[in-house]
């Protein structure tokens, strides 16, 4: 069994690509990246629109082709969406719907909040280790998942006010701590649980919203 990894573009493939291995030995993961993020489609039942190529314009068309594929029956899917600036609570509800009516059971959906690099500053010890010279004050200072611009953030924690956001993601692939007690991250720890949950369980029924997801990031908007 392997597990397909849907996510935006080559930021999370090289995230991923680094980190997976490390965090779940043993494990076979193939990693997908997309042309960005993208938007659910409001006929999700009918064929893409041309020329539209994102995670979320795609979605319900790749997992309707996993669930009819006899070679895929068994494998795993875990699809990783920044939120951004979307409304939490509404666009997990809204992938999910997608999820339980065209994919196959064993199918996980997570959304970074509301980027990547929430999962970086959640982890201080891998920050330092990555970026010795970074501003640990303001990382320490930041709240796991609030809705800060999280990306330009990070880019002035470590000193790089560039977005090379694929160098980061190699660099703190390679130290994100596959230990998701030891993240200050919310969605990292539902992330790390999501792909264990795929990793170590048969198929079951098929996902519905977690109650204690929506309560914790609908305060965050809140917040913003």
């Amino acid at each position: 069994m392997k597990v397909h990894v849907l996510v935006e573009g080559p930021t999370e493939l090289a995230f991923f690509d680094l980190w997976l291995p490390r965090a779940f030995a043993g494990h076979e993961f193939v990693t997908h990246p997309h042309q960005g993020k993208g938007s659910l489609p409001r006929h999700p039942e009918k064929a893409p629109l041309p020329r539209r190529f994102g995670l979320l314009d795609l979605l319900p068309a790749t997992l309707r082709a996993y669930a009819t594929s006899s070679e895929m029956k068994d494998d795993g899917v875990l699809i990783v969406v920044d939120a951004d600036d979307d409304d939490v609570v509404k666009l997990e509800q809204r992938i999910v719907e997608i999820i339980q009516a065209n994919a196959p059971t064993r199918t996980v959906v997570c959304l970074a909040i509301e980027e990547t690099e929430a999962y970086y500053l959640g982890d201080l010890r891998a920050l330092k280790s990555a970026y010795p010279s970074a501003d640990m004050t303001a990382a320490g200072a930041y709240v796991p998942d609030s809705i800060v611009g999280t990306a330009e953030l990070f880019g002035r924690i470590i000193g790089d006010d560039g977005l090379r956001k694929v160098a980061w993601a190699e660099k703190m692939g390679e130290q994100v701590t596959t230990d998701p007690a030891k993240s200050r991250s919310p969605s990292f720890r539902v992330l790390h649980k999501g792909i264990k949950r795929l990793t170590t369980k048969t198929p079951s029924q098929k996902p519905k919203p977690k109650k204690h997801w929506k309560t914790r990031h609908s305060a965050l908007r809140k917040q913003k």
